[in-house]
């Protein structure tokens, strides 16, 4: 995994207005640098043997739209669209201020780079099929993504960490424990039965790594909100499958390894 930065939780005022980013955020910013691995280790396929298995390169672009292109473009969309009007007319209705138009515009910027990257993950497929006469343009497509992948991270953990400082204080002020926890749920219960599937064992992994406590009471919190059917899935599948459609796919592209996928289930 590249150099992870510092916790950003670590000394932070971990209450329940900050938990709610906490959820989405952990894990964007763990596959945000799983991702950044992934596009190093697929550069090394290149530069060691001159060449990157087609199964390689697809299942890199199947893993980037099925699961981090997905979560990051529907988070966004949440915010956007649900999350931050709702926080706004709470703030309005009390007289507060909004929230920094800023943060939508930092939105834009991010969704181009997400789409710029699923044309290059295109781009790649079609290289690796080329055999070697593709090699110089799959070079050039790896040094630029190896490039544009760090810059977007940067800027992408630059804006989590602004909205966190922005909007939290804003929550605090504007809403209650009741009304964010309602809204969580609301939330989640929107992702469906195909969303929960893919987004639960991941939230749970993400929280997990980046949760201070020593009893990862963070991560515990939401597991133990997650609805009992939905508990006993994780446990009977779900979670099997996000180690192999998702974080087994990243890890072993970040190794340089072609990706072995286990067949999907329920």
């Amino acid at each position: 995994m590249a150099s992870p930065g510092s916790n950003p939780y670590a000394k932070a005022n971990l209450d329940w207005a900050l938990y709610g980013f906490m959820v989405p955020h952990c894990l964007i910013r763990l596959y945000t640098e799983k991702f950044i691995d992934a596009v190093e280790g697929v550069r090394k396929m290149q530069e060691q043997n001159g060449t990157v298995p087609v199964a390689a390169a697809e299942a890199f672009l199947e893993w980037y739209m099925e699961y981090y292109y997905d979560f990051v473009h529907h988070h966004h969309d949440i915010e956007e669209l649900n999350f931050f009007p709702w926080i706004n007319a709470a703030l309005k209705e009390k007289g507060l201020s909004a929230i920094p138009q800023k943060v939508g515009v930092q939105h834009e910027g991010l969704m181009k780079s997400l789409n710029g990257f699923k044309e290059r993950l295109g781009e790649l497929v079609e290289a690796s099929k080329a055999g070697a006469s593709g090699r110089g343009k799959r070079s050039e497509i790896l040094a630029t993504l190896s490039r544009d992948v760090r810059e977007f991270s940067k800027e992408l953990v630059e804006h989590l960490d602004e909205e966190e400082a922005n909007v939290v204080p804003l929550i605090r002020q504007g809403l209650t424990e009741g009304e964010m926890m309602k809204k969580e749920e609301e939330i989640v219960q929107a992702l469906g039965l195909g969303g929960a599937k893919k987004a639960l064992p991941w939230i749970m992994e993400g929280l997990t790594h980046f949760d201070p406590t020593p009893t990862k009471e963070y991560a515990r919190k939401f597991y133990n909100n997650v609805p009992g059917p939905l508990r006993l899935a994780m446990w009977a599948s779900w979670n099997s499958s996000h180690a192999t459609q998702n974080k087994g796919v990243v890890e072993a592209l970040g190794s340089s390894e072609t990706p072995v996928k286990g067949g999907a289930c329920c």
